[in-house]
């Protein structure tokens, strides 16, 4: 099943929806991740706070699944809620409650609970759809959102792309 097209206000019920879960700031970033640069949850586990530099995040080599990097802006919001969780802290952005590191299985558990609580029906890929198609809906080429989705085909991410009004 292709993961749901999400409205703006189905995604603010969700970010809204944060603010009640025993680690907030780390469960908005995440979902910010998610919704606003369409990473990937594997992306999201392996992040590195030194990876954000001023307004740019820096998915190295090696950490995305094509193995090759990109480079993708980062909005005040989300360097706001990195800072929020990160505080002075480095290193992996995030870890469970033990102190290990986050999986991509974890991650998407997380992003779907967080769906479920705020009674909206998503998954890990709906913010990552989502974008792809709110960017193609706002006549960006199909090739930067390729670049920005991390894809090597073009027909790959015309399949994340969904009809809207």
């Amino acid at each position: 099943m292709r993961a749901p097209i999400k409205q703006d206000a189905e995604f603010e019920a969700v970010l809204d929806c944060t603010s009640s879960m025993e680690r907030p700031a780390m469960y908005r970033l995440m979902m910010l991740l998610s919704i606003r640069l369409g990473l990937r949850p594997m992306e999201i586990a392996g992040l590195e706070a030194e990876w954000f530099r001023g307004d740019e995040l820096r998915i190295p080599l090696g950490h995305s699944k094509r193995k090759s990097g990109r480079s993708l802006p980062v909005s005040q919001e989300i360097i706001e809620a990195l800072g929020a969780h990160m505080g002075a802290r480095t290193g992996r952005v995030f870890r469970n409650a033990q102190g290990d590191a986050f999986d991509a299985n974890g991650i998407s558990m997380a992003l779907r609970r967080l769906y479920k609580r705020a009674g909206v029906q998503g998954s890990c890929y709906s913010g990552r759809r989502t974008l792809a198609t709110s960017m193609v809906d706002k006549d960006i080429n199909i090739a930067v959102v390729s670049k920005v989705l991390g894809h090597s085909s073009i027909a790959t991410t015309q399949s994340y792309v969904g009809v809207t009004d």
